[in-house]
């Protein structure tokens, strides 16, 4: 024990985190005078601390979220192109594209709300509700044009094939959502900087 303590009094007294501080309490005699050891940070994090501010940690993460919320956004609007094109077709493409596309939008636009909540949440602000509200609603009318796709014999008396431009017509409300949704999060961002 006696290493131990030796080892851990010898950091600078002002970065102990919480288990060094109360070590080195246990083994001193009680007439000694603590510092103020009012912080809980550990000496590593509080010296990252001093040299980033605040506002940056955690930065990087959420503009990662944003670029690969736009890039998920961008290729399933090329996806829903390829399908549209070959939906006439007995091509895998088109299942596969279709499918592809549906599953990259519907986690582009959660990733870019997931960024922008948690900048607006660090930085203290509002952004524009209108962009998220209008996100949302394009998100819902988008996720329920496709399902149509599924009852499209029902819908058009008996027509089984899709018209041309419907599955455009969808990428293209999902890639406004993912927009309206980047949007408000980069908004956000700047708005405080």
């Amino acid at each position: 024990m006696g290493l131990v303590y030796n080892v851990i009094s010898s950091y600078p007294s002002g970065k102990r985190c919480s288990f060094q501080r109360r070590l080195h309490r246990r083994h001193q005699p009680s007439t000694t005078v603590y510092p103020n050891y009012s912080h809980n940070d550990a000496w590593a994090t509080s010296a990252l601390q001093d040299i980033l501010p605040k506002e940056t940690i955690g930065c990087a993460t959420m503009n990662i979220k944003l670029v690969l919320s736009a890039a998920f956004a961008v290729v399933a609007y090329f996806l829903g192109i390829i399908a549209d094109a070959n939906h006439n077709t007995d091509s895998v493409i088109y299942p596969a594209a279709c499918f592809s596309k549906i599953f990259l939008f519907l986690a582009a636009i959660p990733l870019a709300n997931s960024a922008g909540k948690s900048i607006r949440k660090q930085l203290g602000t509002t952004g524009i509700p209108g962009l998220r509200l209008t996100s949302w609603i394009l998100y819902g009318v988008a996720i329920v044009h496709f399902a149509f796709f599924f009852m499209w014999p029902t819908i058009a008396s008996g027509n089984a094939q899709l018209p041309d431009g419907q599955i455009t017509v969808d990428a293209t409300i999902f890639l406004m959502a993912s927009m309206f949704m980047i949007a408000d999060a980069w908004n956000s961002s700047k708005s405080k900087v």
